[in-house]
């Protein structure tokens, strides 16, 4: 999907269209939502803030406090941004964090997650970089949703994308009723390291602020549905070496919070464009996906780090047409 930014003319990349995004671990997943004001409520949010999101009817892991928002979604104030740079330089400085630079530093942190006897069943991830671009072309050139992979092919046309929507009548039968432009629900199917297919619903939630000023923000909440019947399925091989889908199984616990917010001027200095992008998301991981072995916690650096360097030069082209 990030090829469509080179398709994105100067004029297009200038509208402020809000195009959000979920985090799948594999590929590219995006979540398409109209904007909103400000001053909309963030039930989403706010749920998994206090409440979390349920990996198992045991276990319920609550998303921890994003580092650049407070608690109602809007960015702290800059002495606190500086604070947490410098957590996430840690020993190379803030200003080789931030730099302009496709390998600039990213901070990737993975917390296993376990039930009552100790057994990993999901991972919390926290990611933190710096992008030199303003957040409108952040949120209008698909850029949030490069993080993810979630590569859904499909939806390059119009009328696959609308086969992709969940319709007004799906919602009602479920009793869901869709008050807040925020609000956005869609259908994805993604691979997983080549070993897991995922197929469900993810409902994602938008607060935005976009008014080219220091308190620029934009926070999305989103998580795999579980009022929908949401699945995954192994991916295997016949005796031709052709991929196979195995049978689905109930799935759920996937989900997270993403914000981006500027870069405080004394921070940034002369590069007022600069945006911090963070990222804490929650994944349950079933064991017959790998059978007991680390392989998310051994690839996702690596994939996330791929994606965000890939991210970055694309956002460069852009970015650069428009000066």
């Amino acid at each position: 999907m990030l090829d469509r930014m080179n398709q994105t003319s100067v004029n297009r990349a200038r509208q402020t269209r809000s195009r959000f995004f979920a985090w799948a671990l594999a590929s590219t997943l995006v979540v398409h939502a109209a904007s909103v004001d400000a001053a909309d409520d963030n039930a989403l949010f706010n749920q998994m803030r206090s409440g979390g999101i349920a990996l198992t009817d045991d276990v319920t892991s609550q998303i921890p406090s994003l580092a650049f928002v407070d608690a109602s979604g809007e960015p702290v104030v800059p002495s606190e941004v500086k604070k947490q740079l410098e957590k996430l330089a840690r020993a190379g400085g803030i200003q080789r964090f931030i730099r302009d630079s496709v390998v600039a530093p990213i901070a990737i942190d993975m917390d296993s997650i376990s039930n009552a006897e100790g057994q990993r069943i999901g991972h919390l991830l926290d990611v933190t970089f710096v992008v030199h671009a303003p957040i409108d072309l952040v949120e209008d050139s698909d850029t949030l949703q490069s993080l993810l992979g979630v590569n859904n092919q499909e939806a390059e046309t119009d009328e696959a994308g609308a086969a992709n929507k969940v319709t007004t009548e799906e919602l009602s039968r479920l009793g869901i009723a869709v008050d807040s432009e925020s609000e956005s629900f869609g259908r994805v199917s993604f691979p997983l390291l080549d070993r897991v297919l995922i197929n469900g619903v993810i409902h994602a939630e938008t607060k935005r602020h976009i008014e080219g000023t220091a308190d620029d923000y934009v926070t999305v909440a989103w998580q795999l549905d579980p009022r929908f019947e949401n699945s995954w399925s192994p991916i295997e091989r016949n005796d031709l070496g052709e991929e196979v889908t195995g049978d689905a199984k109930t799935y759920r616990g996937l989900g997270g919070l993403i914000t981006a917010t500027r870069l405080p001027v004394d921070i940034a200095g002369s590069d007022s464009d600069a945006t911090i992008v963070q990222a804490k998301l929650v994944v349950h991981e079933p064991v017959d996906w790998f059978g007991g072995r680390n392989q998310l916690r051994s690839k996702l650096p690596l994939i996330i780090q791929d994606r965000v360097r890939d991210l970055r030069r694309k956002l460069a082209e852009v970015h650069d047409a428009l000066r």
